[in-house]
C-alpha cells in the first residue's frame, strides 16, 4: 500500500492532496483526490471543504486555536481583532512573532512565531487526513512534499520544514509551487501535448495570496517519455498578490471614509485593528464580485461599460463606508501600480526577469501557464495577454487546488518502484535557486557564497580573518541578486567563536552543501555545522507550545 500526500501551505488557502497505491503499477492519476478540511464555519457548524482558509483565531485562556473558515469570519467582522491572524506564510522565516493578548485578562499574553502559527495549519490537515483515511493513520504522517514560492530563502524552507514537523509529520520534502502546478498541469485532462517539441520552454506564472513567482523551465522527454524539467530562470522574491490589491482597495474605501469622519489614528489600538480588519475583508469580498461580473461580460465592451458594484457597509459604532460605487474604470486606475508593464514592482516586473536571466525573448516561449489564486482576476489575465500577445497562455484547471494535486505526483514519483505509462513524470529537477547566497565578512563586504545558478550542490569558500587577536568572528549570511546590497536579505547567522591558531590572513575552509530541498548546510571544515537555521530535534518539537493547544475544539 503506497499513501502519498501533497500540501498547499497557502497564503489565503491550504489544500492536500493524497494518492492510495496498492501496486507499483497503480495509476496514480485513479486515485489522486484533494481531500476535506475539516473547520469550523461557526462553533457548533462543523464542515469538510477542499481549502482550508489561511487563517487562526485564539484562545489563549482556553488553550484553544480555530483554523480556516470561522477565523476568517471573525477577521472579517473585525472582533477580537487582535486574537486573529491571516496571511503568516509571507512572514514564514523572518523574526515575525504575533503576541496574543487574553480576551479576558490583563497583561496575559501568548507569543508564537510563524513557524508555530503553520503549525497550526497542518496539524488541522493532519486530524483531517485520519478522520479521511482512518484505517492508514499509522502511516499518513510518515511523510509528505510540501510546496513553498521557488523564490524562498534557505531561513523561510527550514521554517517551512519545521512548522510541517511540528504540525505532526515525521519528515517532509519541499517542491517548488511553480514546478507543483506545472506536473498537475501537464497530467490533467486539458493539457495538449501533441504539439510540443522533444525541447520548450514553458512560463509558469504563479500569483496567490502574497506572493508572485515566474518560473521558465525547460522540458525535454527522454527516450522512456519522462519529463526532464530544468528551471532555467526564476524571478525575484516578490512579496505580490491578492492581499496587495485588497489592501490598495481598502485603502480607497478608508480615504472615503475619512472624507467624512475622524481619521483612523483617532481610534484605540483595538478598534483601528478592527477597522483595518473590517475594511481589508470587504475590500476583497468586493474585489470577488467586481472580478466575476467582469469576466461574464467577456469582450463586450458594452456589457462591461454597465457593470458597477454598491458599496455599504458598517465599518465601526454604527458608522458606515458607503455611496461608493466601483466599476472596471476605477479599479483599472486604481490598480495602475500593479498592472503597467513598466512598473518595477508590478505584475509583468518578474516575467521580464526572469526572460532576461534564461536568455529568452517571449517569443521563445511556448506556453503561458496562470495558477494560483489570483490567476483569474480580470487586471492580472489582462497584463499577461497584453505582454505575450499571441502566446498561448492556459489556466491549470483548479487553481485552488493545482500545486497540492502536483504535490502528491511528486511525492508518488519519488518512489522509485512506482511506475505507470499514463503519468508524466518528472526525472529530474534543476537545483537553481531564485538569488545568490553571500557571505558578509568582518569588514561589511559581501562575498558570494553559492550564486543562484549553481552547477554544483556543494563547495569550499574560505573565509579570511581580517583582525588580530580575534576571539569571535561573524558570520551572517545573505540572500539576493544585483549590486544594491540594501535590498539583500539577512539569514540566519552569528558570532563563531575562533580558534587560537587564527590570526590576521587564516583562511578558514568553510564548506556548503545544498540539498533536494534547497536548504544549505554549511560548517567549518571538520567541524560541527555553524547555520543557524536547522530542524528541529524530537525534544523541541515534544516541548513546543503548539503541543499544548487544541485545534477547532468546541
Amino acid at each position: 500500500m503506497g499513501f502519498y500526500v501533497g500540501i498547499d501551505l497557502g497564503t489565503t488557502n491550504s489544500t492536500v492532496s493524497v494518492i492510495q497505491t496498492k501496486n507499483t503499477d497503480n495509476s496514480p492519476l485513479d486515485t489522486l483526490t484533494t481531500c476535506p478540511i475539516f473547520q469550523y464555519k461557526t462553533i457548533g457548524e462543523f464542515i469538510a471543504d477542499e481549502c482550508l482558509p489561511s487563517a487562526l483565531n485564539f484562545d489563549i485562556d482556553n488553550r484553544r486555536v480555530y483554523t480556516g473558515l470561522y477565523a476568517k469570519n471573525i477577521y472579517a467582522s473585525g472582533e477580537q481583532s487582535l486574537q486573529t491572524a491571516v496571511s503568516v506564510k509571507t512572514r514564514i522565516g523572518s523574526d515575525a512573532r504575533l503576541e496574543i493578548p487574553s480576551r479576558f485578562r490583563k497583561n496575559i499574553t501568548q507569543i508564537f512565531d510563524m513557524k508555530e502559527c503553520s503549525a497550526f495549519f497542518i496539524r488541522t490537515i493532519v486530524d483531517s487526513l485520519k478522520k479521511n483515511f482512518p484505517k492508514l493513520a499509522d502511516i499518513i504522517t510518515n511523510e509528505c512534499v510540501v510546496t513553498v514560492p521557488a523564490a524562498f530563502n534557505d531561513d523561510e524552507r527550514v521554517a517551512t520544514q519545521n512548522a510541517v514537523l511540528l504540525g505532526g509529520f515525521k519528515s517532509c520534502k519541499i517542491l517548488d509551487e511553480p514546478t507543483a502546478a506545472l506536473l498537475s498541469y501537464i497530467n490533467s485532462d486539458s493539457y495538449d501535448d501533441s504539439a510540443d517539441d522533444d525541447t520548450i520552454y514553458k512560463l509558469v506564472y504563479d500569483i496567490g495570496g502574497g506572493t508572485l513567482d515566474v518560473s521558465i523551465a525547460k522540458l525535454t522527454t527522454d527516450f522512456f517519455g519522462d519529463y526532464k524539467v530544468d528551471i532555467v530562470a526564476l524571478s525575484d522574491r516578490m512579496n505580490l498578490g491578492g492581499d496587495n490589491f485588497d489592501r490598495l482597495l481598502g485603502a480607497y474605501f478608508l480615504k472615503e471614509f475619512e472624507n467624512t469622519n475622524e481619521p483612523i489614528q483617532s481610534y484605540s489600538k483595538e478598534k483601528q485593528a478592527k477597522i483595518i480588519a473590517r475594511i481589508v475583508s470587504q475590500a476583497e469580498d468586493c474585489k470577488i464580485k467586481l472580478n466575476k461580473l467582469i469576466l461574464n461580460c467577456g469582450n463586450d465592451q458594452r456589457k462591461l461599460d454597465k457593470v458597477k458594484l454598491g458599496v455599504e457597509f458598517e465599518l465601526i459604532d454604527n458608522m458606515y463606508v458607503n455611496g461608493i460605487v466601483l466599476n472596471k474604470k476605477i479599479l483599472d486606475e486604481l490598480f495602475t501600480c500593479y498592472t503597467s508593464p513598466e512598473e518595477k514592482f508590478g505584475l509583468i516586473a518578474p516575467i521580464k526577469t526572469a526572460l532576461q536571466r534564461a536568455n529568452l525573448k517571449k517569443e521563445n516561449i511556448s506556453e503561458v501557464i496562470l495558477t494560483g489564486g489570483m490567476a483569474q482576476f480580470y487586471a492580472v489575465n489582462e497584463a499577461i495577454h497584453k505582454f505575450f500577445n499571441d502566446i498561448p497562455i492556459s489556466t491549470v484547471e483548479d487553481t485552488r487546488i493545482s500545486v497540492s494535486r502536483g504535490a502528491a505526483l511528486y511525492h508518488w514519483s519519488l518512489d522509485e518502484d512506482n511506475d505507470a505509462d499514463d503519468v508524466k513524470k518528472i526525472s529530474t529537477i534543476s537545483n537553481r535557486l531564485a538569488a545568490n547566497i553571500y557571505i558578509r565578512n568582518s569588514e561589511g563586504n559581501f562575498e558570494l557564497l553559492v550564486p543562484y545558478d549553481l552547477s554544483e550542490t556543494k563547495g569550499t569558500f574560505n573565509y579570511i580573518i581580517s583582525d588580530d587577536n580575534v576571539t569571535y568572528f561573524p558570520f551572517y549570511l545573505y540572500s539576493g541578486n544585483g549590486d544594491i546590497t540594501t535590498t539583500y536579505t539577512q539569514l540566519a547567522g552569528r558570532m563563531i567563536k575562533a580558534k587560537p591558531e587564527y590570526k590576521r590572513g587564516s583562511k578558514i575552509p568553510i564548506d556548503w552543501e545544498i540539498d533536494e530541498n534547497k536548504v544549505i548546510t554549511i560548517k567549518i571544515q571538520d567541524d560541527d555545522n555553524i547555520k543557524l537555521s536547522r530542524l528541529l530535534t524530537p525534544a523541541e518539537i515534544s516541548n513546543n507550545v503548539v503541543n499544548r493547544y487544541s485545534i477547532n475544539r468546541s
